[in-house]
């Protein structure tokens, strides 16, 4: 068959190079407010393989993550100044139609039998790859076979990165989702866990780098304008036109990425706002994964590296409330004076203690993972109740849609990296009904909850990233519309910076 250089072949080709450039400035965003890499499925300090940052851990008892961010330069990544928020939107909006892209390439690829272009029919080809190697090697092009439009190892290097580069960076950033995570646990543990996962997505990142540093330079050892003209109009006859229109689409590319982030530290919400558009109607769909995600009491983080209290390797993050009423709560151990209340848009209003609280859960506990949204990750049994079992009690009225947590802590009083408000987060009632969303009483069997881990009682939303799982809870309240509490974006930071409520991802 003649493989040629077909239209939709040159369409695909320029938007992979659009959009790989925007996942890799804005995974680069990611990776720097949480710059280090483990080869477990624990962050235990100290463990890292590898770090992108010159700040260290804090030392205190009670830090934030967010002290640990880097803030990356906007001409590196996208879009910048430790915006992590806009960067997850950048990355979810390319990644729809990076994802769109390559399902539509495969099915044009072997709907056309354009295929054999990479896959090669002949095992020979794995020997002349070596030849071809040693051609380059010795500043001299090996050509393509007759008939095919490329040599052996062009070959082998573009089948790698169409049919086992990009699934690989598509499964490994899919497992970075709590909710997909969740449901798909036992192959979550099989590929290593959260933070080999993220690792291997970071490989990918830079796997991607290379192949278009050779590939460039491989264009311009076989001639810019010979290889663009290819690009641009299918045949190699017109090479001077084409290493300009090529040149010149590069050129806006570059503008394009430059007006994206300026826009994005300019107008943050509405980049927001598109983002709800393009991404908000696919990742809704996760909450009708059901949520069961479990580990054993082995997995625990702080057991597997022989630590005796594993409630200590238990990432923390954000200084616990300094009110004089939940100081006095810390000091009496809370059991004899804490009460949670539930209340709000129900028919029965209550107030109930850790005892009854633990009453009602009848040994109730899920050993779960702990994804934080900035790449940290933990793994504990927590004790409690569903949330679930309170709304029973509580009796939601009819028109009931969400459930809003209160937390006992202020963040410009007690967490001096942020700005002053009500620590609050909300779920809409299909996800607060998931049986895996936790008021959670106790960790590791220690009794009780850490102050830095939340006590006296918490959250756990473990098809969310972390900073929705709650921690000081005060009260729950029932409500028929959130987006009237604080600036309506049904939590604080989405209120305060750039987070979506759908977590899912």
């Amino acid at each position: 068959m003649e493989f040629g250089f077909p239209v939709w072949l040159r369409v695909e080709h320029f938007l992979n190079l659009v959009f790989v450039s925007f996942l890799i400035r804005s995974g680069i965003e990611i990776l720097g407010t949480y710059p280090k890499l483990y080869r477990s499925q624990h962050t235990v300090p100290g463990t890292a393989w590898a770090q992108f940052t010159v700040q260290s851990q804090a030392k205190h008892k009670y830090y934030t993550v967010g002290g640990e961010y880097d803030d990356y330069s906007p001409r590196l990544s996208m879009p910048g100044k430790g915006m992590l928020g806009l960067g997850r939107y950048w990355h979810f909006m390319t990644v729809t139609f990076f994802v769109i892209t390559w399902v539509a390439y495969l099915v044009l690829l072997f709907g056309t039998g354009q295929w054999r272009r990479y896959i090669p029919t002949d095992l020979g080809v794995v020997a002349q790859a070596g030849r071809d190697m040693i051609a380059y090697l010795a500043f001299t092009v090996p050509h393509a076979p007759e008939g095919l439009p490329f040599n052996a190892i062009q070959q082998l290097s573009y089948a790698g990165v169409v049919f086992v580069l990009t699934p690989l960076v598509i499964l490994t950033g899919a497992f970075q989702s709590p909710a997909i995570a969740n449901h798909f646990s036992r192959l979550n543990r099989a590929m290593g866990g959260r933070q080999v996962i993220r690792s291997l997505h970071f490989l990918c990142l830079v796997a991607y780098l290379v192949f278009v540093v050779i590939h460039v330079a491989m264009v311009l050892l076989h001639g810019w304008g010979h290889e663009t003209s290819k690009m641009v109009f299918g045949h190699s006859d017109s090479p001077v036109t084409g290493g300009v229109i090529f040149a010149v689409a590069l050129a806006l590319l570059v503008v394009a990425h430059v007006a994206a982030t300026r826009w994005s530290l300019r107008d943050g919400r509405a980049v927001e706002r598109v983002h709800n558009v393009i991404v908000r109607p696919w990742s809704n769909l996760l909450y009708r994964l059901p949520a069961r995600m479990h580990y054993d009491r082995d997995n625990v983080t702080g057991t597997d590296v022989g630590l005796k209290n594993a409630t200590q390797n238990f990432r923390g993050s954000g200084r616990p409330p300094e009110t004089d009423e939940y100081l006095a709560l810390m000091a009496n151990c809370y059991v004899d004076d804490y009460a949670l209340e539930i209340g709000g848009y129900v028919e029965r209003p209550m107030t109930l203690t850790v005892p009854q609280l633990r009453e009602l859960a009848q040994g109730h506990s899920q050993t779960t993972l702990h994804h934080c949204v900035q790449g940290f990750s933990s793994i504990g049994k927590w004790r409690g109740i569903p949330v679930s079992a309170l709304l029973e009690l509580a009796g939601p009225l009819p028109g009931a849609t969400d459930v809003v947590y209160v937390s006992f802590q202020n963040m410009g009083r007690d967490d001096a990296l942020y700005e002053g408000g009500l620590y609050y987060e909300s779920n809409p009632m299909i996800e607060a009904l998931h049986p895996q969303t936790l008021v959670a009483f106790e960790l590791n069997d220690e009794g009780e909850i850490a102050a830095k881990n939340g006590a006296p009682v918490r959250l756990r939303v473990e098809t969310s990233t972390g900073f929705r799982s709650i921690k000081w809870l005060e009260r729950i309240e029932v409500v028929n519309r959130y987006d009237i509490i604080g600036q309506g974006r049904g939590g604080y930071f989405e209120d305060v910076d750039f987070f979506d409520r759908n977590q899912l991802i």
